[in-house]
């Protein structure tokens, strides 16, 4: 009898690890929200070629027009991790909201002026009207060409969180000037408008990918296999003619189709630990500013230890 509950115990004990290992198969869905600007790209190309996919991830990506509706999506439990910035990560912490930061992005942020106004005109001006998305990044790379160029003390800032909306009020001239990511600032170029400044400028790079700390804990291996992928869509990125794919960061994205042929990609990198020099001035500014009262270091919001190894 015991002969037979032994061979019972040895075939149950079987299937029960065959099912775990069948569990661990199948594909691991990490959901991440993308802001539309060209730091998105990686993102949206990993999914397009199937570097996901091929490590046995199922990665679904949610584009948004402003950061207020990421943030939402986001803090409710429906996203895994998404773009942000610096500002972010430390507003939810002081939140109570654990997520760490665990990359850099491409972000650069130009602050453009209306296409009637050349860069003299705007600089001259007693009150420039400047649209921005308020306390994010936009914000912040506002400040600091505005105290760069001299006007700080005399603009006003006029809040406009959807992206589209602030490129459009632009061209139709209702501001004077409009802080935009890429490839909308070139859009905004391209109808006249002239470059004042931008985070490039003073070599920051504020715009970060974030995962929530539960996301981590639960999906290590996959957290690894997505940056491999990410890595993998940077060298993709790097030797391909930017029209081969433009039309589909149009579709995804809501890129303008009429920079197919004039919008020059940046030289993507391959993912890299948040910038911790950028991190301190941020979070000086935020202190400066009143945004937050916490003192947070860069090693408590970062997380790299799911990066490929250089």
């Amino acid at each position: 009898m015991k002969k037979y509950l032994g061979m019972i115990m040895v075939i149950i004990l079987s299937f029960s690890l065959l099912a775990g290992c069948a569990a661990q198969e199948k594909p691991q869905t990490i959901k991440i929200g993308v802001i539309s600007d060209v730091s998105a790209v990686p993102f949206i190309i990993a999914e397009q070629q199937g570097f996901f996919e091929k490590r046995g991830l199922d990665v679904e990506i949610q584009v948004f027009k402003s950061a207020v509706d990421r943030d939402t999506a986001l803090q409710t439990g429906n996203l895994s991790g998404a773009m942000a910035d610096m500002l972010t990560i430390v507003f939810f912490r002081d939140a109570g909201f654990d997520v760490k930061m665990t990359s850099q992005t491409n972000g650069n942020y130009r602050l453009i002026t209306s296409p009637k106004l050349t860069v003299e005109d705007f600089l001259a001006l007693q009150s420039p009207q400047i649209g921005l998305s308020s306390n994010t990044v936009i914000d912040f790379a506002t400040q600091k060409v505005a105290e760069a160029k001299a006007f700080d003390g005399r603009m006003t800032k006029v809040a406009i969180p959807q992206m589209p909306v602030r490129l459009e009020m632009l061209r139709a001239g209702g501001l004077d000037g409009a802080t935009l990511p890429e490839p909308l600032a070139t859009a905004a170029i391209a109808d006249g408008g002239a470059l004042v400044g931008s985070t490039a400028d003073f070599s920051l790079y504020p715009g970060i990918f974030m995962m929530t700390q539960s996301t981590l804990d639960q999906s290590p291996k996959a957290i690894k296999g997505f940056y491999a992928a990410y890595d993998e869509a940077v060298a993709y990125l790097n030797q391909t003619d930017s029209t081969v794919y433009y039309d589909y960061l149009v579709e995804k994205l809501g890129f303008p189709a009429i920079l197919k042929d004039r919008f020059e990609m940046p030289e993507f990198t391959i993912a890299m630990p948040p910038d911790a020099k950028t991190y301190e001035e941020t979070a000086a500014w935020m202190k400066q500013r009143e945004l937050t009262k916490s003192d947070y270091t860069y090693e408590e919001l970062t997380d790299i230890s799911y990066l490929p190894k250089s």
